[in-house]
C-alpha cells in the first residue's frame, strides 16, 4: 500500500496504549529455531542459493541493503567482503539482537518504514527455479488490519539490481507515478496484506490494458505482477483466494516470533521458455514443501531471461507491522550438469534495440558449477566472436557461481547479413574427494544478439573557404574560394567506392574512398574564382556537391547525398545622389537653379536610372552610355529650376529633397536621396493705422466710428492676426477680412471699425484719447505687434442765433460771433455746403433755410464777416428764421437764425363817413370805424370821442352811432375821433338831412349810380402783371406791376409764398402808383402778389394772385 493510502486508512494507537497491551507469549523463547529443508527435495535438484539470515552477518556480497533492512544478530558493522547488511537502527517489536535466531528485519513496526534486501549475481534460469522462504508479518496491537506486506520479486539477471521499486502498495516492485518499478523486472509476487498490490492506483500498473487488475483494494492475498521497465507496465497477472498473511492475534515480544507467527511461501519457474510459475503457501514457518499448498498458477506470456536476481522488499505505511524474512533457498528444478554456463548481453548498462556494425555488444557469461561435491578449476569460457573472456576467478566451489564478461564488435558481414548469433563453451577441471580429475565442459550456450536492419547512408558536409582579399567577409569578383568535401558514413553499413562530384570545380581528390559507418573522409579541389557573373547573380554563390558510394553486398545498394555551400557575396548595389542650388532671391516669383548628380556607387551594373524630385521637373544631361543606364563608377548630372511660392517665403527656407532610384540585376530598386535647404531672407512687418469719424465732437451722445487697417509690409504671411482695444464703452470690433480670417499674406490688409457714443466726461475732458494694439504671428520670431492711437478734439457746436427788430426796420446780426473755434477757419455761407450738414437749432438740411418774411445779406469776409442784416416786410410781425452754413476743419453745420419782428404802433387812420336822412324821417344808422384802418397787425380801433349835432340827435354805442334827423335840412358835420389803444385820429361824420324824397348822395366815382338815399359802392380791381424776379445788391427783388384804377384814393400790395393762403401787406402805394419793387423777399422761394385799390371808406376787390415768381437762389453769405 501507499503511504498516503496507510495513512488514510490505518488508525495508529498511541503508544502508551500499545504498551499498556499485555505482550502474551503463545510458546516459550526459543534459543534457536532452525527450519531446515526437507532432504528429500526434488531429486535432481541443484541448490544454487541459500541464506537463512541467523547469524550476525551476511557473507555473500551479492546480499545488497535497500534503506533499513539489516541483520537482526548483527551487532557491529559486516566484515570485509561480506554483504552490507548490518545492525538494525531500529527495534520496535522486533527481535533483539542477543537472541540465538536471526532475521532478515525488513522493518520494524514504525510508521513510514521501509527496506529491502537484493540479491545482485545472476542465477541460471536455464534449470528452472524452486524459491522457498519463511515470511513474518505481525503486530503488538489488537484490531489492525496490517501493513502493505512484503514484496518478492525476479528480475532480468543481465541488469543491474541495485534499487528495488515503489514502496507502499507497489511493495518494491512496481512504479508509482513518482518512483519508477525495479530494473528489468520480471515477476513480482506480492504478500499483499493491505490489498493494493492488486489495485492499479497511483500509478501502479501503468501502460498496462484497461481492467488488468482489480478496481478495489483486495486484502489477504498473494499477487503476481508480470514484467515492467521504469514506469510502465509491471500488469497484474493472478491473485490467490484470502489467506492469513499474518497472525489472527496481533502478537509480538522482544524475544524471537514463533514459526506460527510466519508463514512459509514456495515459488516455483518452469525452465520453459515462458515458463508456469506455481505459487505454494504454508501456515506456518518452517514447513516442508510437502506441507504446502498450492495457491496459485499460471504461465508467464513472456519469455525468461536467461538469469535471474531476486530481492524482498517490505513497507508499513501509516500501519506498524513487522515484516522479517528468513530461511531463504534457491535450487534448480531440474539438476544442473557439473559445469553449466548461461550467456547473455550485459545489460547492467543501457543497451541498444539493436546493434549495427562496429557496436560494441558486451556479453555475460554465467559458469555455475553443479556438482555438490567437487570443485572447479581452471575455469574458461570459449567463444569463437569474443577472443577475450575475462573471469574474476576461475576457482569455483560446489554450487558457486562466477559471472565471466567479454565483447564483440559487429562486423560489416555481420551487420549485412541482419543477425548475430553467438555460441559459447566453458570448460574447467573438476576435482572430486575419492574421484579422479576429470575435464569438464558445458553444454554450448547461444546468444542472438538484435541486428539492425542494413540501412546505408551517406551524408555529404561541403565547406568553402573564401580568400578575401579586401577582408569584407563577402565575396568579390576575381576572389577564390576553396572547397573541401566530408563525406560521411551516416549508415549502419561500410561504403565503398564513394566519390564526390561539384560541377564548379575540377580536380577533387581522392578519386574514391570506402567509409566506415561514422567515419568521414575528406575530399578537396582546386579553388573557384568568384566572377562579375556571380556577383550579379544578386544570390549568394551556391555550390552543390554530390558524394555516392555503395554497399559491400554482393548486391551492393548506392546512396547518394548532396550538400551545398552558400557563400555570401557582397551584392553591393547602391547609388547616389548630390545636389546644389543656386537662388536668385527671396521675394515670391524669385527661382532656385538646382544641379543633380547620379553615381552608381555599387559593384553592379544599373539599369532605369531615374532621378525625381517633387518640386521640379528634372532635365538630364549626357548619359555616359544607354539612356537610363549607369555602369560601375557611372555618372550622370541633370538640371532644374524651381520658383518660389509665398509658403516657402513663409518657410524661410526651401528644404528640396530629391531621389534617384536605379535597378540593379535582381531584387530591389536601390535608392539615394539628396536634400537641398535653400535659405530665404524673411522680413515680418505690420503697419498699423487708426482713425475717428469724426474726428472732432461737439457733444456727448455724439457716435464715433473708429476705423482700424492692419497692413502685411513684410515679405512672409502673418497668421493670428488681431486688432484690440481697450477703450471702455467701445462696441466690438466688426472686421473685413481679405481671406482667411486671422491671416494677411504679404500686402494684404485688414480693416475694422468700432463705434464709441461720446459722453458728458468726455466733453469735459476737451479730447478723446485712446490707442489700439494690432498682432500678428510670422512664421518665425516673436509675434508682432504695433500700436495706433488717435485724439478727437471736443469742438462745440454753433450756436443758433436769434434777434430782434421792430415792424418795418432791419437789425444786424452778428451770426459767428456765439459760434468759436467752429466758425474759426471754416467756410461761411448762406448756401448749401455739405450733403450732410449737422443742424443747429432747427436748420433746414441739406440747404439751409432763407427767410419768407423778409430778406437777409451776410457780410463773408473782412472785420464784419458774419453780420447779417434782416429787413422784415413792412406788415409783418412776428417771427422769420433764416440758415447758414459753416464747413471747416470741425465739421459741416447749417444754423438757425430767428428773428423776431415786433410791431411798431401806427396811428389809425380815420375816414370820412356820411349819412342821409329825411327830415322829420327815421334814425339811420352809420358805422365810422368801417373805413377807419390801422396797419399794425391785430390793431383793435374803438370810438373815443364823438361830437354832437345843432339839429336831430347823434348817439354811438360801441362801433355803430345812429340819427335820428329833426325837422331841419342840411348838413351837419360831427367830429369823432378814433383810438388803437395808445394813438388816436380824427374825422369827420356829415349827416345830410334832405326833405323827402333823398336824393343821391354819394362819392365821386363810385360805382353806384342810383339810389334813393344810397351812400354808393367802391367794387373796383386790378390785375397784377407777371413779376419780375430779381437780384439787387445779392438781395432778392421783384418788380410787381398792376394795372391803374381811375378814382381809387390808394393801393394795398398783398404777398403770399406761392401756394399758401395766408396774406401779408407789403407796402400801401399811392393813388398814383402802378408799380412796387419789393426787396424784403427770400432767395429761392416763390412768391405770388395782389393789390387791392381802395376809395375813401371803401375797400375795392383784391385782384387775383399773381403767377409765381421764383427768387434767384442764394450763393454766399451775401446773398443771391
Amino acid at each position: 500500500m501507499s503511504e498516503v493510502r496507510a495513512l488514510g486508512r490505518h488508525r495508529r494507537t498511541p503508544r502508551t496504549e500499545r504498551r499498556s497491551v499485555a505482550l502474551t507469549l503463545v510458546l516459550a523463547l526459543l534459543a534457536a529455531v532452525l527450519v531446515v529443508l526437507p532432504a528429500t527435495r526434488a531429486e535432481a535438484a541443484t541448490v544454487l542459493l541459500q541464506e537463512s539470515f541467523g547469524g550476525t552477518s551476511v557473507p555473500d556480497p551479492a546480499w545488497q541493503a535497500l534503506d533499513s533492512a539489516c541483520i537482526t544478530r548483527a551487532t557491529a558493522a559486516p566484515p570485509s567482503g561480506a554483504s552490507n547488511l548490518g545492525v538494525c537502527a531500529n527495534r520496535e517489536q522486533a527481535p533483539r539482537a542477543d537472541f540465538a535466531t536471526g532475521f532478515l528485519q525488513l522493518t520494524d513496526t514504525r510508521n513510514n518504514a521501509k527496506g529491502g534486501a537484493v540479491f545482485n549475481r545472476p542465477i541460471p534460469a536455464t534449470g528452472g527455479l524452486d524459491v522457498q522462504f519463511d515470511q513474518y508479518q505481525y503486530q503488538a496491537l489488537l484490531g489492525l488490519q496490517g501493513a502493505d506486506g512484503i514484496g518478492f520479486f525476479l528480475t532480468d539477471g543481465s541488469r543491474s539490481l541495485t534499487a528495488a521499486g515503489a514502496p507502499g502498495g507497489s511493495l518494491g516492485y512496481g512504479q508509482s507515478t513518482a518512483v519508477p518499478g525495479v530494473n528489468g523486472g520480471y515477476l513480482g509476487i506480492g504478500l499483499d496484506v493491505y490489498g493494493n498490490f492488486s489495485f492499479d492506483d497511483g500509478g501502479l500498473g501503468a501502460g498496462c490494458p484497461t481492467n488488468s487488475a482489480t478496481g478495489a483494494r483486495v486484502q489477504n492475498r498473494i499477487v503476481a505482477r508480470g514484467p515492467g521497465q521504469g514506469t510502465a507496465n509491471y500488469c497484474y497477472i493472478a491473485r490467490s483466494s484470502a489467506i492469513s498473511l499474518r497472525p489472527t492475534l496481533n502478537l509480538a515480544s522482544t524475544g524471537t516470533p514463533g514459526t506460527d507467527v510466519g508463514r512459509t511461501i514456495r515459488v516455483t519457474i518452469s525452465p520453459d521458455a515462458k515458463p508456469v510459475v506455481t505459487v505454494y503457501y504454508g501456515s506456518s514457518a518452517g514447513l516442508p514443501a510437502a506441507s504446502l499448498t498450492q495457491v496459485m498458477q499460471f504461465t508467464m506470456a513472456t519469455n525468461a531471461p536467461p538469469t535471474f536476481k531476486l530481492g524482498f522488499t517490505a513497507s508499513t505505511g501509516g500501519s506498524s507491522d513487522t515484516h522479517l524474512i528468513r530461511n531463504v533457498s534457491v535450487s534448480s528444478i531440474t539438476n544442473l550438469d557439473d559445469v553449466t554456463l548461461v550467456k547473455q548481453i550485459d545489460r547492467t548498462t543501457t543497451q541498444p534495440a539493436a546493434y549495427t556494425e562496429g557496436s560494441v555488444i558486451p556479453y555475460q557469461f554465467v559458469v555455475t558449477n553443479g556438482s555438490v561435491n567437487g570443485t572447479l578449476s581452471g575455469v574458461a569460457v570459449s567463444d569463437p566472436k569474443v577472443p577475450t573472456v575475462t573471469c574474476p576467478t576461475t576457482q569455483l566451489a560446489p554450487l558457486a557461481t562466477v559471472t565471466c564478461t567479454g565483447t564483440h564488435t559487429v562486423t560489416p558481414a555481420e551487420a549485412l547479413a541482419g543477425t548475430l548469433v553467438n555460441t559459447a563453451t566453458a570448460s574447467a577441471t573438476k576435482t572430486t574427494p575419492g574421484q579422479a580429475t576429470v575435464a569438464v565442459t558445458s553444454k554450448t550456450a547461444t546468444v542472438t544478439a538484435p541486428i539492425a536492419t542494413p540501412a546505408p547512408a551517406i551524408a555529404l558536409t561541403k565547406t568553402g573557404a573564401l580568400a578575401d582579399t579586401n577582408a569584407n567577409t563577402l565575396a568579390d569578383a576575381g576572389e577564390t574560394i576553396t572547397y573541401s568535401f566530408a563525406a560521411r558514413n551516416s549508415g549502419n553499413v561500410s561504403l565503398q567506392n564513394v566519390a564526390v562530384s561539384d560541377p564548379k570545380v575540377s580536380g577533387i581528390t581522392p578519386t574514391t574512398a570506402t567509409i566506415a559507418p561514422g567515419a568521414t573522409a575528406t575530399f578537396t579541389s582546386a579553388p573557384y574564382t568568384v566572377t562579375q557573373a556571380d556577383i550579379n547573380s544578386g544570390a549568394s554563390l551556391t555550390n552543390t556537391a554530390t558524394v555516392s558510394g555503395r554497399t559491400l553486398a554482393t548486391t551492393p545498394t548506392t546512396v547518394t547525398a548532396t550538400s551545398s555551400v552558400n557563400t555570401p557575396i557582397r551584392y553591393a548595389p547602391a547609388i547616389s545622389l548630390t545636389k546644389n542650388g543656386m537662388l536668385s532671391g527671396s521675394t515670391v516669383g524669385s527661382t532656385i537653379a538646382y544641379t543633380f548628380t547620379a553615381a552608381n556607387t555599387g559593384n553592379v551594373p544599373l539599369t532605369g536610372v531615374a532621378i525625381t524630385d517633387p518640386k521640379v521637373t528634372v532635365v538630364y544631361g549626357t548619359w555616359p552610355g544607354a539612356t537610363g543606364e549607369l555602369g560601375l563608377g557611372q555618372s550622370v548630372t541633370a538640371s532644374a529650376t524651381y520658383t518660389l511660392t509665398q509658403a516657402d517665403v513663409d518657410a524661410g527656407s526651401v528644404v528640396n529633397t530629391a531621389t534617384v532610384t536605379g535597378k540593379p540585376p535582381t531584387g530591389a530598386n536601390v535608392t539615394a536621396t539628396a536634400t537641398r535647404t535653400t535659405t530665404l531672407n524673411r522680413a515680418n512687418d505690420l503697419a498699423f493705422t487708426k482713425t475717428a469719424n469724426p474726428a472732432f465732437i461737439s457733444a456727448a451722445g455724439t457716435v464715433v466710428t473708429y476705423t482700424f487697417r492692419a497692413t502685411n509690409t513684410g515679405n512672409t504671411t502673418l497668421t493670428s492676426v488681431g486688432i484690440t482695444d481697450p477703450k471702455s464703452g467701445l462696441s466690438a470690433l466688426a472686421f473685413t477680412w481679405p481671406g482667411t480670417a486671422g491671416r494677411l499674406a504679404p500686402g494684404q490688409v485688414v480693416t475694422a471699425t468700432a463705434t464709441y457714443t461720446t459722453t458728458a466726461a468726455d466733453v469735459t475732458a476737451g479730447t478723446i484719447s485712446n490707442t489700439a494694439t494690432a498682432t500678428g504671428t510670422p512664421p518665425t520670431g516673436g509675434a508682432l505687434a504695433r500700436t495706433a492711437s488717435v485724439s478727437i478734439s471736443v469742438i462745440p457746436d454753433p450756436q443758433a442765433d436769434s434777434a430782434t427788430v421792430v415792424q418795418g426796420g432791419s437789425v444786424v446780426i452778428d451770426v459767428l460771433a456765439n459760434d468759436g473755434a467752429a466758425a474759426t477757419g471754416s467756410t461761411f455761407s448762406r448756401a448749401q455746403l455739405s450733403a450732410t450738414p449737422k443742424v443747429i437749432g432747427g436748420a433746414a438740411s441739406p440747404a439751409p433755410a432763407t427767410p419768407v418774411m423778409g430778406s437777409v445779406t451776410c457780410v463773408d469776409s473782412g472785420a464784419t464777416r458774419g453780420q447779417c442784416t434782416y429787413r422784415p416786410i413792412a406788415a409783418h410781425v412776428g417771427t422769420d428764421v433764416f440758415d447758414y452754413a459753416l464747413s471747416g476743419t470741425y465739421g459741416t453745420w447749417n444754423v438757425r437764425v430767428t428773428v423776431t419782428v415786433t410791431a411798431v404802433n401806427h396811428a389809425p387812420v380815420a375816414r370820412p363817413d356820411r349819412a342821409v336822412a329825411t327830415a322829420g324821417g327815421s334814425s339811420v344808422t352809420v358805422t365810422p370805424l368801417a373805413n377807419d384802418t390801422d396797419e399794425d397787425a391785430g390793431a383793435t380801433l374803438t370810438l373815443s370821442s364823438v361830437g354832437t349835432v345843432s339839429s336831430g340827435a347823434f348817439t354811438c354805442a360801441g362801433a355803430t352811432c345812429s340819427y335820428t334827423p329833426g325837422a331841419v335840412t342840411g348838413s351837419f358835420p360831427v367830429a369823432y375821433t378814433v383810438t388803437d389803444g395808445a394813438l388816436t385820429a380824427s374825422s369827420t361824420i356829415t349827416v345830410f338831412v334832405d326833405p323827402a324824397p333823398l336824393t343821391r348822395r354819394g362819392f365821386h366815382d363810385t360805382d353806384t349810380t342810383g339810389g334813393t338815399i344810397g351812400l354808393g359802392t367802391w367794387t373796383r380791381s386790378s390785375a397784377v402783371a407777371t413779376p419780375v424776379a430779381g437780384c439787387t445788391a445779392n438781395r432778392p427783388s421783384t418788380l410787381v406791376t398792376w394795372a391803374a384804377v381811375p378814382g381809387t384814393t390808394g393801393y394795398v400790395l398783398e404777398r403770399r409764398l406761392t401756394g399758401a393762403t395766408a396774406w401779408t401787406v407789403v407796402a400801401t402805394p399811392s393813388a398814383a402808383a402802378t408799380s412796387f419793387t419789393d426787396d424784403r423777399l427770400g432767395e429761392g422761394r416763390s412768391y405770388q402778389w395782389r393789390v387791392r385799390p381802395d376809395l375813401q371808406r371803401w375797400l375795392g376787390v383784391a385782384s387775383a394772385a399773381s403767377t409765381a415768381a421764383t427768387q434767384p437762389a442764394v450763393t454766399t453769405a451775401r446773398g443771391c
